[in-house]
Order: structure tokens, then C-alpha cells, then sequence
């Protein structure tokens, strides 16, 4: 039973991924292309609050108001329609998929760690692509994880998990609000979004899987981040994806953070 349930993980996790993939890049696009019109909108107010003669005509006879147009930036992975990409993300969420049911067993709470898994994955490859985490898929997540974790509470009488949950997703969010508003060049507010997902996922298994998840990935966003400057040649202008290193901390955690936490801390496993 417990092999066939493993397989049933890989099966959704491959499926989930392949379909999940082009539907982040859909949303990728529009979130940045939403970005963009805002942009055009307010350097165009910019531009009419001006005084005469302190706009410029360019060589196409466009008006600029002097600031310079923000760029996209270059993409570690394909964007839009890949099927090599596609692929990829399908073999990695089923393997994830595989490796949760194999850890939670035949529970309802695996449901709400599938949905957590594919999120994941799904949001790292379009920061990898468009540098944006687009808001609807966490959004959808907490949708889906919030209620199947009350149910589950509910029935196992495990409330003190719901809490850890609400402690440890509000907490995140906070900390990397005040990040994002302080260091607003450190990272986008999708990595807000998305460390408060990550704070309601892996507290709900404990507050130390979530330090611990925060904590590797720090460290992980750290190791790629040298790696990524050393051989950028922007030096320390270069932006580098923070959402991929959360992503692979709670992954971590949420697999072995209780073998983790039993051997630092001396805790239960």
C-alpha cells in the first residue's frame, strides 16, 4: 500500500508539474507586464508635472521624462513555452510528490504538502524566468493548504499545529515585509508573499522546522548568490532569484527537519 501510494505522488506530482509550469510563466508574464503599465503610467504623470522644455524628444520623437526605462532582466531559464523546461519541473515534482507521501504516509495532510511541493517548484522556476513571484499561485496554495490543515486539526485534535502555523507564517511575512521595505532593492514583495506561505507550511510542523527552513535558505541564497556574483559580470548590481534557495530550505525542512531538529537540538524526532 505504501509503494502504491508513493507511485499515486509521483503520478500527481508529474502531472501537477507539467500543467503548473506554463500556467506560472501565463502568470509571470502578466504580473510583469502589469509592472511594466504601471511603470509607463507613472513616468508619463512624471513627465506631465514638468515644466515646458524639461521633457526631451528622442531620436523616434517619443517623450522621455529623463528616467531611464527599467529592463528586463536576463533570465536564467527559458521563458515562456518550453518543453525541455516542462519536463524537468514534472520529473522534479514527482520525485517531491514521491518523497512526501513517502514521508506522511496515506494522510490527508500529504494533500496539503503536494499542493505546498508544487508551489514551490512552480514559483522558483518562474523567478528563475521573469524574477517575479506571481501572487496568485501563493494565494492559491493558502487556499487550498489553510482549510485542509483545520480539517486535519480538527479530527486529530492537533490545534497547537494550527497555531504554529498562523505563528510561524505571520512571523516570516513580518520580517521579510520590514526587509522589503527597508532593503526594497533586496528583494521583490513576492519573496514576502512567498515566505509567509513557507512560515504557514512548515510551522504547522513545527516552529523549529520553520527556523530551520528559514535558516538553510539563508544559507543556500547565500552559497548561490557568491557563486552568482563571482561570475556575473554586473558585479554587485546583479539581482540574484531569492525564491528557488526558500524554496529548497522548506523542501529540506519539511522532509528532514524533524531528523534535523532531533540531532541539534535534541529534540523528538
Amino acid at each position: 500500500m505504501s509503494a502504491l501510494f508513493v507511485a499515486v505522488g509521483a503520478v500527481v506530482g508529474g502531472v501537477g508539474g507539467a500543467v503548473l509550469d506554463p500556467a506560472g510563466q501565463r502568470l509571470a508574464e502578466r504580473s510583469r507586464a502589469a509592472d511594466e503599465r504601471r511603470r509607463a503610467e507613472r513616468a508619463a504623470r512624471a513627465a506631465e508635472s514638468e515644466p515646458p522644455g524639461a521633457a526631451t524628444d528622442n531620436v523616434d520623437g517619443a517623450v522621455t521624462s529623463g528616467a531611464p526605462s527599467p529592463l528586463r532582466p536576463t533570465p536564467y531559464l527559458p521563458i515562456g513555452p518550453s518543453r525541455a523546461r516542462q519536463l524537468a519541473v514534472a520529473v522534479v515534482c514527482a520525485v517531491l510528490l514521491a518523497a512526501a507521501s513517502a514521508h506522511f504516509g496515506a494522510h490527508l495532510i500529504v494533500v496539503s504538502y503536494w499542493v505546498f511541493f508544487l508551489t514551490l517548484v512552480t514559483v522558483s522556476v518562474t523567478d528563475l524566468t521573469h524574477r517575479l513571484v506571481p501572487r496568485h499561485l501563493v494565494y492559491a496554495a493558502l487556499v487550498v493548504m489553510v482549510p485542509i490543515d483545520i480539517a486535519v486539526s480538527a479530527v486529530d485534535g492537533t490545534w497547537h499545529d494550527l497555531v504554529g502555523a498562523a505563528i510561524a507564517g505571520g512571523v516570516a511575512f513580518g520580517l521579510f515585509f520590514l526587509i522589503w521595505f527597508f532593503v526594497p532593492r533586496g528583494m521583490g514583495f513576492g519573496d514576502v508573499r512567498l515566505a509567509g506561505l513557507i512560515g504557514v507550511g512548515l510551522g504547522y510542523l513545527s516552529l523549529l522546522h520553520a527556523y530551520l527552513g528559514f535558516l538553510g535558505g539563508f544559507l543556500l541564497g547565500l552559497m548561490v548568490g557568491v557563486v552568482v556574483l563571482v561570475r556575473s559580470s554586473e558585479g554587485r548590481k546583479t539581482r540574484v532569484p531569492f525564491g528557488p534557495p526558500l524554496a529548497g530550505g522548506a523542501v529540506a525542512a519539511t522532509l528532514w527537519g524533524g531528523a534535523a531538529a532531533h540531532v541539534l537540538f535534541h529534540t523528538a524526532g
